[in-house]
C-alpha cells in the first residue's frame, strides 16, 4: 500500500510543479516590471532579486492551489486512460485508497499555504513597500534618473548628465523658479544627495548659482566650490502609522490598535478571514478533480467533457471565493460563506467521486466484489 501511494504521490508532483512553476513565472513577471525602471536607472541588480523574491509568497498562495487542481486532473486521467488505475481497482484498492495520497499532498500544500499566510507573504509585502518608498516614492530616486530634465515640484527642475558607479552626479543644472520675481539657476561640475537627520540635501561642487532679479532687469553670479541645497519640502512624505492590512502578522489582525477608521477596520477583520479560509479551498479544489476523473465508468474513448466540467466548477469556485473576499470586505454577512462555500463543495465532490455513494471519507477499505468492478470500469 506505501508503494502505491508513493507512485500515485510521484505521479502528482511532477504535472503538480511544471504547472505552478509556469504559472508563478507569468504572475512574477507581471509583477516585477514594476521595477524595471528602476533596474535601469540604477536600482542594484541584487537589490531588484530580493524584491522579486519577496513577492512570491503572496504569488504561490494562488498558484499551489491551481497547480495541484491541474495536476491532479492531468494525473489522474493519465493513470485513467493507461489503464493504470483499472488495474488497482481489479487488484482490490477502493477509490478511498487511491484518493488518500492526493488528500494527504493537499494536507501539506494547505499547511504550506497556512504558513505564507501568516508570515512569510505579510513579511514580504512590508518589505517591498519600505523598498519601493525608498526607490520610488524618495527624491533620490527621482533625481537619479540621468539624461533627462526631473520635475522636483511645479516650479523646480534638475538635470543630471552622468550618474557614476560610486554614486557622484557629473553635469548638474538645477532651476528654481518658486520665487517668480527671483529665479535661481545652479550649475556645478559635480555632487550627489545625502541623508542627514534634518533631511535629504543636494551637495554640489565646483559651480556658481545665478539668480535674476527681474524688477532690477539684473544678473546676479556666485560662484562656489561647495553649496548645500536643502531638498527636503520636495520628498513625499509616507503616512507609515497605519500599517495596511495584507502587510500585518497575524497578531496585527486579531488585535489592531485603537483610533481606527471603519474601512480600515473592515479591511482588517476581511483579511483576517481570507487568510484563515483560503487554504481551505485545497482540500475542496482537489476534491473536484478527483471527482471528475475517478466518477463515472470506464471508457477508451476519453472523459473530456469531465475534465472540462472539472476544470470550469474548480475556476468557478476560486472565482466565487474572490468575490466573497471582497463583499466581505464591505459587510459581515459574507464572512461565514467564506468558510461554508469549500466545505458545501468539498461534500459535493467527494459524493460524485465516490460514486454517490458515502462520501470518500467515511468509506472503509473493502476489496469490491465482481459487479463493483464492472460498475466502476476497471474491465475493457
Amino acid at each position: 500500500m506505501k508503494r502505491i501511494n508513493w507512485y500515485i504521490i510521484v505521479q502528482l508532483l511532477g504535472p503538480t510543479l511544471f504547472i505552478t512553476f509556469a504559472l508563478t513565472g507569468v504572475i512574477w513577471l507581471s509583477q516585477t516590471l514594476q521595477f524595471v525602471e528602476k533596474l535601469i536607472s540604477g536600482l542594484p541588480i541584487s537589490t531588484f532579486l530580493v524584491l522579486t523574491a519577496l513577492l512570491l509568497p503572496g504569488i504561490l498562495k494562488f498558484t499551489l492551489m491551481l497547480g495541484l487542481f491541474f495536476g491532479i486532473l492531468f494525473a489522474f486521467n493519465k493513470l485513467y486512460t493507461e489503464s493504470e488505475l483499472i488495474v488497482m481497482w481489479s487488484a482490490g484498492l477502493s477509490k478511498w485508497a487511491l484518493c488518500r495520497p492526493v488528500l494527504l499532498t493537499a494536507l501539506v500544500i494547505t499547511i504550506i499555504l497556512y504558513l505564507f499566510s501568516f508570515f512569510l507573504t505579510p513579511y514580504g509585502i512590508r518589505t517591498v513597500q519600505e523598498l519601493r518608498v525608498e526607490w520610488r516614492d524618495s527624491l533620490a530616486a527621482v533625481v537619479l534618473r540621468e539624461g533627462v530634465f526631473n520635475t522636483l515640484s511645479k516650479n523646480v527642475t534638475v538635470y543630471i548628465r552622468e550618474k557614476t558607479r560610486n554614486g557622484t552626479l557629473q553635469g548638474i543644472l538645477v532651476h528654481d523658479e518658486r520665487d517668480p520675481e527671483k529665479p535661481i539657476t545652479y550649475m556645478a561640475q559635480e555632487g550627489a544627495f545625502i541623508k542627514t537627520k534634518e533631511g535629504p540635501r543636494f551637495v554640489m561642487r565646483n559651480g556658481n548659482l545665478q539668480e535674476v532679479r527681474k524688477d532690477e532687469a539684473k544678473l546676479s553670479i556666485l560662484y562656489f566650490n561647495d553649496y548645500t541645497l536643502d531638498v527636503s519640502q520636495f520628498e513625499k512624505q509616507q503616512s507609515n502609522n497605519f500599517v495596511k492590512a495584507d502587510a500585518r502578522y497575524i497578531g496585527e489582525l486579531l488585535w489592531p490598535e485603537d483610533g481606527l477608521s471603519e474601512k480600515q477596520q473592515n479591511r482588517i477583520r476581511s483579511e483576517l478571514h481570507n487568510r484563515f479560509s483560503l487554504p481551505l479551498y485545497t482540500f475542496a479544489l482537489a476534491l473536484i478533480a478527483l471527482a471528475g476523473t475517478m466518477s463515472g465508468e470506464f471508457t477508451r474513448r476519453g472523459r473530456g467533457y469531465k475534465l472540462f466540467y472539472a476544470g470550469s466548477s474548480g475556476v468557478l469556485l476560486l472565482v466565487l471565493a474572490i468575490a466573497l473576499f471582497n463583499l466581505a470586505e464591505k459587510s459581515a454577512v459574507f464572512i461565514a460563506p467564506l468558510y461554508l462555500l469549500p466545505i458545501v463543495a468539498s461534500l459535493c465532490a467527494a459524493h460524485l467521486a465516490s460514486g454517490g455513494k458515502i462520501p470518500i471519507i467515511g468509506r472503509k477499505h473493502q476489496t469490491p466484489s465482481e459487479d463493483d468492478i464492472i460498475a466502476e470500469g476497471p474491465s475493457t
